[in-house]
């Protein structure tokens, strides 16, 4: 197995069903999509996109860029990637959130970043069970935090043209779903 193989599976060992079946693999796949079109470093792009939430799996949410930077170098040392390459990728991850003070650089941290954001837009139900545990079954309230979620990805984490333009059905047929009853 090549070492990009290993840290799939290393992900699909240390990351539960759920945060790889509704997530990772959105992010992966979007990041695949973004590097091809925009001939970024396929490798480095999905390194990034896997290990970008392995610190909540490892460690929680709270600050999961800061943990997630020192799982994923744990992690492709252990497989056997340079410094140079687990540098890059600590990049992606500690840029993935909006809100941090760290931006993104490199394209392929941009790319990762974007992708998360993608991701949402292919997992409304699941952010939907998120959404109605965290406002404790209030479904004004979850949808409201659906809508906020989604259009703050929309006009903060999508910063690539081409990223916003293959969200842009998504973006609009979910704002009809989701808008507040006097925006519609």
């Amino acid at each position: 197995m090549d070492k990009l193989g290993k840290v799939r599976k290393i992900v699909g060992d240390e990351c539960d069903e759920w945060l790889l079946k509704r997530h990772i693999i959105y992010v992966v796949k979007y990041s695949r999509l973004l590097a091809e079109k925009l001939d970024a470093n396929k490798e480095i792009v999905e390194l990034g996109a896997l290990l970008h939430d392995i610190g909540i799996a490892k460690h929680g949410k709270e600050e999961h860029e800061k943990t997630g930077a020192l799982e994923a170098e744990r992690v492709l040392k252990e497989v056997g990637y340079s410094q140079n390459i687990i540098d890059e990728v600590k990049h992606c991850i500690e840029s993935h959130r909006s809100r941090t003070e760290i931006k993104p650089r490199t394209l392929a941290a941009k790319i990762v970043a974007n992708a998360d954001a993608m991701a949402h837009f292919d997992t409304i139900p699941h952010l939907m069970q998120i959404a109605l545990k965290n406002e404790n079954n209030d479904s004004e309230a979850a949808r409201r935090w659906i809508y906020d979620k989604i259009e703050r990805d929309w006009s903060k984490k999508l910063t690539i043209p081409e990223a916003k333009e293959m969200m842009r059905n998504k973006y609009e047929a979910i704002k009809l779903l989701f808008a507040p009853p006097n925006q519609t």
